[in-house]
This record gives C-alpha cells, sequence and structure tokens, in this order.
C-alpha cells in the first residue's frame, strides 16, 4: 500500500505536522513575554529542535511571543531561544497551564544540541524498551 503523497494521513487521522522529534524532558525554564522585564519560572515537559512545551502557573495567550532561557539536562550551556506560542491547554489534575511554543529564532548551535540531546534520548528509551521485553 503506497504512503499518501500530499501530506494527508491514511485512516482519516490528521496528518503529523512537527518537523522536529520530541521528547518529554523536565527543566527549568525562565521566561518573559517580548517587551516585559518580569521574568518568570516555569517546568518543561518535552522538547525537540523546533520548540518546547512549558508549565506555568499562568495562563498566556495563544501567539504571544516569549524569550526563554534554560538548559537542557547534561549541558552546560544556557540556551536563549525566542518562540510564539501555538498551543494552550490547562491541565486540572497537575493544576497548571501547558504552552505548545515554536522556536521563531533560536541559534543553530543550540538547537544542534537539543536535536543531539533528543536523539540520545530516544535511543536511551529505545534500550531501556528492548532491555524490559527481555
Amino acid at each position: 500500500m503506497n504512503e499518501p503523497s500530499d501530506g494527508s494521513a491514511r485512516g482519516g487521522e490528521a496528518p503529523y505536522r512537527r518537523r522536529f522529534v520530541r521528547v518529554a524532558s523536565e527543566f527549568s525554564v525562565s521566561y518573559s513575554r517580548e517587551g516585559g522585564d518580569d521574568s518568570k519560572q516555569g517546568q518543561s515537559a518535552d522538547i525537540g529542535g523546533g520548540g518546547v512545551r512549558v508549565a506555568t502557573d499562568e495562563d498566556l495567550p495563544l501567539g504571544a511571543v516569549l524569550m526563554l532561557r534554560f538548559r537542557v539536562p547534561n549541558s552546560e550551556r544556557e540556551m536563549v531561544a525566542r518562540g510564539r506560542i501555538v498551543l494552550s491547554f490547562y491541565n486540572a489534575e497537575e493544576q497548571r497551564y501547558f504552552h505548545g511554543i515554536s522556536f521563531t529564532h533560536i541559534d543553530p548551535r543550540d538547537q544542534e544540541e537539543i536535536i543531539r540531546y533528543v536523539a540520545t534520548e530516544v535511543q536511551r528509551l529505545a534500550l531501556e524498551s528492548e532491555t524490559a521485553s527481555d
């Protein structure tokens, strides 16, 4: 059976739209609204080369532009990125807001480091899964 070539998905499901793989990862993220000077703290939920999902105590509007500062696990380098909120929802169980943020400006070296981190995590998780099934 051939895969659809127009970007649509089989079985009526929405097509997968991300360019980059994401992995669950928790680390502190400092953020501020563009043009504002008050920095607040959030917690990442996942990350990939194209963006990050951040949990916060405040509801932020779709389309808001944020300046982000964070360190991915096992990295010495503080990364600075600009991103736009493309998805927001409230998680009642955790009583926090989650914001999907697409990077609009990030140093290519930082993006490469994130991609390497994600690849390492995917490999680690695959090995753990393989070991668990033995």
